[in-house]
Formats: structure tokens, C-alpha cells, sequence
């Protein structure tokens, strides 16, 4: 019995040798006749593929890019590019002053319990969020577009959003260690609120 790839393909046999070129002298091969005429080519549709392209990228997927090319490359301030780690930091440095304050860049931002109408209102900083947080990149890229009134947003855990919402303003994972140790319930959905949000840690 063959347990690894290695070991299957060491059983297989030798292919046969090619024919030597003297043995079919007598051999007499018709030659080929295609009988395709011009006007049997009726259009490009019959000399495309048959197969669609799968390299169709997706608007989430050009997002996905494009806040990968911010972590990578960093964030451009007045035509200067700053690397992100350096500008989180900064952030972080304030994001205890702002956290849920109600300043001249703040949206109020309406977070939902997934499955559930129950429902909590932030002032958040869509600059904070969006750098930290993929759902929150798209969210903010989508209302930069669509200029929507109410900003609305679904977590798995309510109770855990503002936990995260503090970590991510302050980089302080202090809160979330010590929650863990005392709300096993609470801990997990500070975890699938960090994996539903995409938050980059």
C-alpha cells in the first residue's frame, strides 16, 4: 500500500520506449484534409473560448487590495507616505481622548447584534476605524459613496463591541486579557467580534 505522493509515483510504470524510426518504413499515412470553408467561420463567436474568464475580481476583493497596500505601504498624509505602524501609534496615543466622543470628525455609528434588533449608538472616528478594520475600511469606503445618513454596522456580540472599540482606539489589549480571565462568555465575543470586524491585531 502506497501512503505518500512520493511513494505512488515510485510504483508507476516506465513508459515504452518510442519506436525506432526504421521499423515502419511501410507504413502509409493519409495526409490530413480539413474541409472548413471561410463561410462555415460564421463569427468571432466561434473562435472564442469556450471558457469565461475566472479572474473576475470583485469590489471586496479591490478593497481587500487596497487596505493590504495601506498596511504594507503605508498611509499617505499631505503627499507624504507614512509608515502605518508609526501612524496607528500616533493614533493609539490619542484614541482615549476621542473614544465615543462626539468631535468635528465623528459619525454616530449604530452597532447591531447579528440575528437580533438590539442595537447600541458610537461616535467613532471612520479614519480610526477604517485603518484597523477591514469591515469598517468597506463600511466607510461604501458611505463615502453613498452618502447614507445612518451608519449601521452587525457584530456577533453587542456586549463585546465596546471592548473592541477600546482596544481598537488604544491598542491596549490589557482589557481584553483581563475579561478573559473573568467572563469566559464575554471573552469569546470580544473574539468573534475581532474575526467578524477583521481587525488587524
Amino acid at each position: 500500500m502506497c501512503n505518500t505522493p512520493i511513494e505512488s509515483y515510485g510504483h508507476l510504470p516506465s513508459p515504452p520506449l518510442s519506436p525506432s524510426r526504421h521499423c515502419d518504413r511501410n507504413l502509409e499515412i493519409e495526409p490530413l484534409i480539413c474541409n472548413i470553408q471561410e463561410k462555415d467561420i460564421k463569427g468571432e463567436d466561434t473562435l472564442c473560448s469556450p471558457i469565461e474568464s475566472t479572474n473576475i475580481i470583485s469590489e471586496e476583493d479591490v478593497l481587500r487590495i487596497s487596505f493590504m497596500n495601506i498596511i504594507d505601504q503605508g498611509i499617505k498624509i499631505n503627499d507624504e507616505i507614512v509608515p502605518y505602524q508609526y501612524y496607528i501609534q500616533k493614533l493609539h496615543k490619542i484614541g482615549n481622548k476621542v473614544i465615543n466622543k462626539r468631535t468635528k470628525d465623528a459619525l454616530p455609528l449604530r452597532v447591531y447584534e447579528t440575528g437580533t434588533e438590539n442595537y447600541k449608538e458610537f461616535w467613532v472616528h471612520p479614519m480610526i476605524l477604517s485603518l484597523q478594520s477591514f469591515q469598517f475600511f468597506k463600511l466607510f469606503k461604501e458611505i463615502k459613496n453613498n452618502k447614507e445618513e445612518i451608519i449601521e454596522i452587525e457584530v456577533p456580540s453587542l456586549d463585546a463591541f465596546a471592548v473592541v472599540l477600546y482596544y481598537i482606539y488604544t491598542g491596549d489589549n490589557s482589557k481584553i486579557l483581563e475579561i478573559g480571565k473573568l467572563d469566559g462568555t464575554l471573552c469569546q465575543g470580544i473574539i468573534n467580534n475581532i474575526q467578524s470586524l477583521e481587525v488587524i491585531i
